[in-house]
Parts: C-alpha cells; structure tokens; sequence
C-alpha cells in the first residue's frame, strides 16, 4: 500500500512548537541569503579547482582533491537552487506553492554529495596520517591511479547504500484538498521506504558519519604530532651536521672548498624538498582540519535527532528542525568555499597556475578592452562634431 505525503501536511507540527513560525522564517530567509553569498563563488572555485588540478601534475594528492572539488560543486549548485526556492516561497508568490517539495527533493540529492566529500576528505586524512605516521611504509602505496579508484569506489558505495532510498518514492500531482483547484506536488512513497529510509539513517548518518568523523580525529591529531617530530628531527639532523662541518675545519685548501660546496648543495636540495612535501602535508592537514570545525556542528545535531524523536520532520521540533538544518548548511558552503584558498596559499603549482594562466591574462584583457574602450570615445565624439 503506497503513501502520499505532501510537504505542507507535513510542516504542521503536532504540539507546542519551540520557534514561533515567525521567527523561523526570518532565521531561513537570513541564512539562505548567507548560503547563497558562499555557494555561489564556491560553484565557481570548485570549477577552478578541478581546472587547475587537471592541468597541473597529477598525483595522489591532487586526484583527491579534485574529486572533493566535483562534490563540492555540484553539492552548492544544489544548495543554491535550495536557498534560492525558499527565498521565492517565502516572498508569498502565488505560483511558489510547490517549491518547498521540490526543496525537499534536491535536499536528498545535496545530501547524497554532501557524504560523498565528506567520505573523501576521509580518505584524504587517512591517507597523509599513515603517510606521515609511516613514511618508509606507505611511501609507494599510494599512487594517482589507486588513488583514482578508491574515489570512484567511495562514490560507488555511498550510491548505492542511498539509491535504495531514491528508488521507493515518486513526486506526483493532485487536487488541493482544501479548495479542489489548484494542483498540488506531494510525495508517494512506496511500503519499502520506511525500511531502508531507516538502514540509511542507521549506517549512513549515524554509524558511517561517525566513523568518518572519529577518523578525521585522529588522522588530525596523527598528522599534527608527526609533522612536529619531523621538525624535531631536522633540527637535530641541521644541528649535526653544522658540528660536522666546524670539526672539519682542519682540511685545506682546495679540497675543503669542494666538500663544503658540495654539502651545502645536498642542503638546500634536502631543505626544498623537505619544505615541499610540508606544505602538501600542511595542505591536506587545513583541509581537513576545516572539514572537523565546520561539520562538527552536523554531528552533535545528528546525535541529538537519534535521541529526540520530536526533533523531525513534521515533529513537535519542526521549526527548529529547520532553523538548525539551514544553519549546518550555511557550514557547509563556508567549507566548500575556503578550500580553493587553503590551495592557493599552500600549493605553488596551483598558485604559479592561477596567477599565470588565469589571473593574469585575464586582467590583461580587462585593461586592453578598457583602453581601447577609452581611445574610442574621443575618436567617436570628433566624428559627432
């Protein structure tokens, strides 16, 4: 036997609700305009970011990267068609009726990407905390290609743990029951929705999301006292062989002039190395250091909806089930949108690239159009006389 529901039968809570429906709408309207003001560029930088990335060398750092990128784009195009419904609905359009179906919809859609990144900023913790905790290790374990697969198995399995959950419900149209005029969008769902409607919230976003969440944790605490270690131990390494070299101080000549050019070269060799693989290191670590921060929220809210079962959808928690959802995605435009400047302050390849091939000649051809622009209004304004 199929169910329908409309999403307006739904809003209405049953009790007492914590937020009035005033004040509700006056936190959505203001944290959509928030949303928008960072999923808007953040659809543009995530583009950049996959640009960049596959023009520039590839590794298992940068495939990583750009799979997170192509998860945080689509995520905020979907998250801004969100923001962007509830605006025109709460402006009272007449033809907006159906628009907070409809957001309900993409929501499945924006969540389903939203668990893809946050799986592959996983991945990417777990992968520089071994590389960092085990270096002689996992030096060659980890390549572009197995990279490749592992996030296209990533993407694999969390669509189909979700899919089940997108195939047992349909939209379909009919009659208002309040004045059998105008049409109304509602969702049918099928018998089988409610059971894997429950193994999603289960695994998915209870079970997986704190497992991913737990090892974030520890890949930041492993990648923090690692790269500390590996600083102590430079420092001693420097430390030595300054000593070496003032004990030998008592070689002449031309000899002692050749040992100490050539010590000095293997330096500064091993000190641009060092620096580069730190600051990949410092990369990932931002990365998802800021993924921690910024979905830490997202957890502590999940949790509380597993124990409070008021604090849903159509609940006696209605209102604040919103204000709260709208709120942790408001986080996540922020995290999708600060990323492609963690890469520009710690990657040189993405900033010799972006200021050179991008930046650049775009400013170039911005000043020409506006010179030309400007020479050829005097020449118009003497032809006019």
């Amino acid at each position: 036997m199929n169910v329908s529901t409309s999403l307006e039968i739904v809003s209405a809570p049953l009790g007492e609700p914590l937020i009035s429906d005033h004040i509700t709408n006056y936190i959505m309207v203001m944290t959509s305009f928030v949303i928008l003001i960072f999923s808007l560029p953040a659809v543009v930088l995530n583009n950049l970011n996959v640009y960049i990335f596959i023009n520039t060398k590839l590794d298992s750092v940068t495939v990583c990267f750009i799979s997170l990128a192509l998860a945080d784009m689509t995520s905020m195009i979907l998250l801004s068609t969100n923001a962007t419904f509830y605006l025109i609905h709460s402006s009272g359009v007449s033809w907006s009726r159906n628009l907070p179906t409809l957001t309900y919809f993409v929501s499945f859609l924006f969540i389903l990407l939203m668990d893809m990144s946050s799986a592959t900023t996983t991945y990417i913790a777990v992968q520089r905390g071994l590389c960092v905790t085990f270096p002689f290790y996992t030096r060659n374990v980890f390549n572009k290609n197995r990279s490749l697969v592992i996030c296209s198995i990533i993407s694999l399995v969390i669509l189909v743990c979700t899919l089940p959950r997108f195939a047992t419900f349909r939209l379909k149209t009919l009659l208002d029951p309040i004045d059998n005029t105008t049409t109304l969008l509602v969702f049918e769902y099928f018998e089988s929705w409610y059971s894997f409607d429950s193994f999603y919230l289960i695994f998915m976003k209870s079970v997986l999301a704190f497992t991913e969440y737990g090892i974030m944790v520890v890949c930041t605490v492993a990648i923090s006292i690692g790269m500390r270690s590996s600083l102590k131990l430079k420092q001693k390494s420097n430390t030595y062989s300054s000593e070496t070299s003032r004990g030998a101080h008592s070689k002449k000549g031309k000899e002692k002039k050749d040992l100490d050019d050539i010590k000095s070269s293997e330096k500064e060799q091993a000190q641009k190395k060092d620096s580069k693989e730190s600051l990949v290191v410092k990369q990932s670590l931002i990365v998802v250091l800021i993924h921690v921060i910024l979905t830490t929220p997202r957890i502590f809210v999940s949790l509380f909806k597993v124990f409070e079962p008021r604090f849903t959808l159509g609940g006696q928690y209605n209102n604040l089930f919103f204000v709260f959802f709208n709120s942790i995605n408001v986080a996540d435009s922020i995290n999708a949108f600060v990323n492609f400047f963690v890469y520009l302050t710690f990657n040189s390849k993405f900033r010799h690239y972006f200021f050179h091939k991008i930046y650049r000649p775009v400013v170039k051809n911005g000043s020409s159009s506006i010179l030309q622009t400007s020479c050829e209004i005097p020449y118009l304004q003497n032809t006019s006389k």
